[in-house]
């Protein structure tokens, strides 16, 4: 018998790590079952991108909350991509 496959779309790595979202408990239980070999899974390079991309966004949030924190000014901070993608418009 063939192992289903499971695409693994953005939310469902968004579940994973949060917690208080109510399907947090079925997501990590989901993820063991792909571990443990139930499930073939794959994703996409656009979700992978759009992943890193809300990991940058969340450094630099917590970045500028533990500068201000600490009485200094929040700093924006952006990748060496972002600037070229801002100079050539």
């Amino acid at each position: 018998m063939r192992k289903p496959k499971i695409y693994l779309e953005t939310t469902l790595f968004n579940f994973y790590v949060d917690v208080y979202r109510e399907a947090h408990a079925d997501t990590v239980q989901l993820f063991r079952e792909i571990a443990e070999g139930k499930y073939d899974a794959y994703t996409s390079d656009y979700v992978i991108d759009e992943l890193e991309r809300i990991v940058k966004r969340k450094t630099v949030k917590m970045t500028g909350a533990i500068n201000v924190l600490n009485g200094y000014h929040a700093v924006e901070i952006y990748s060496p991509m972002e600037v070229v993608e801002n100079e050539n418009g």
